[in-house]
């Protein structure tokens, strides 16, 4: 089981994709949910995320820099390693936690070993949080292109809490 119950996967999709607590609501009319409970969900899995995030911080011994729990991003500093660290929630692999790098014990992104890994990676983030990348970011390597998807997470717009009609 995931970190998130099924209505807290539901409602937290939802509101990635863009949508406002009172059209989630509207949309899971079967469910008997109200805009203030769609909220109600929406904050549970917010703490729940957060934690997540935070916990895998600790445990790589982070400098936490900015948590951003509406979307589910925590940015952070090793300075062992001295290198950003952005650590992400996704639904289906899981808490993602990627460092910035520029190779892989010296090997560029088409000699590394794991390019099939980080490609995984980078196409579950940009595919749950519709990140679109432009044609050049995108023939980027992957440490490169990395970068372009961290700061378009970070800077994205996400829906406040609406009232119906406001839209």
């Amino acid at each position: 089981m995931g970190l998130l119950s099924n209505q807290e996967a539901i409602v937290w999709n939802e509101f990635q994709k863009g949508k406002s607590t009172g059209t989630i609501a509207e949309e899971q009319e079967g469910e008997n949910m109200s805009p203030a409970y769609v909220s109600r969900v929406l904050n549970r899995a917010r703490k729940k995320i957060s934690q997540a995030l935070e916990e895998h911080a600790e445990s790589h011994r982070l400098d936490v820099e900015s948590l951003q729990d509406y979307k589910g991003l925590l940015i952070g500093f090793d300075y062992q390693a001295n290198a950003q660290v952005y650590i992400v929630y996704t639904e289906a692999p899981g808490v993602i936690v990627w460092y910035r790098h520029d190779s892989y014990a010296g090997k560029l992104c088409p000699e590394c070993p794991k390019e099939a890994e980080c490609s995984e990676a980078l196409d579950a983030i940009t595919g749950e949080y519709s990140i679109e990348l432009r044609p050049d970011e995108m023939e980027r390597p992957m440490t490169q292109r990395s970068i372009a998807i961290f700061n378009k997470l970070a800077a994205k717009e996400i829906p406040r809490y609406k009232r119906k009609g406001s839209e």
